[in-house]
């Protein structure tokens, strides 16, 4: 699981402090970057919508009090209450450009073959999911969030979190398996 950034430079960003901004920006962003990326499957358009949430976030940077949500819960909150308006403005949940990919540290071409190849595989398969049950997986495993802070970001019980999880990895299972998706553990 990731860290959370400290406590104190949380709270020298709630008062401007553009030191402190700029590392919770570069501290948070390949989070936010991640969750919007497999929640709507288009790069461009994780960028766009990450600097809408940073901006969010110097907006209501006030209101926001440390000991009722960690930061990083309500941080990809806002991603996704982002991603959600995003959806329902262009009435299109399914509709994802695939031309472009996700960029990646990687070691050689054959390594990018698969991971391009499973990248592709699990965002067709995220997409066939419900909304929430993508939620949850993509802050489970993508951003590795612990159930707590995934539902304190969802607004929902922690049970309510693990039945979507469950159900969110069966019906991924099946679907991965229709598509003779397999995971090979000996590379």
């Amino acid at each position: 699981m990731r860290e959370e950034l400290s406590v104190a430079v949380i709270k020298r960003a709630q008062t401007g402090d553009n030191a402190a901004l700029t590392a919770l920006y570069e501290f948070y962003r390949p989070d936010v970057y991640q969750y919007l990326y497999y929640r709507l499957g288009r790069p461009q358009l994780a960028e766009d919508l990450m600097t809408e949430v940073f901006i969010r976030v110097i907006e209501h940077f006030p209101r926001y009090q440390l000991r009722s949500v960690p930061f990083r819960a309500w941080l990809l909150q806002i991603a996704r209450n982002l991603a959600i308006d995003h959806m329902r403005k262009m009435n299109v949940r399914d509709h994802v450009d695939l031309d472009e990919k996700m960029p990646a540290d990687i070691d050689g071409p054959e390594t990018a073959v698969d991971l391009n190849l499973t990248g592709e595989h699990l965002k067709n398969a995220l997409r066939r999911l419900t909304a929430d049950q993508c939620d949850v997986i993509v802050l489970r495993f993508v951003a590795e969030m612990p159930i707590t802070q995934v539902a304190q970001s969802l607004n929902k019980s922690e049970s309510a979190v693990k039945a979507l999880q469950a159900r969110g990895l069966e019906a991924l299972q099946k679907i991965l398996v229709l598509e003779k998706v397999y995971y090979d553990e000996s590379k």
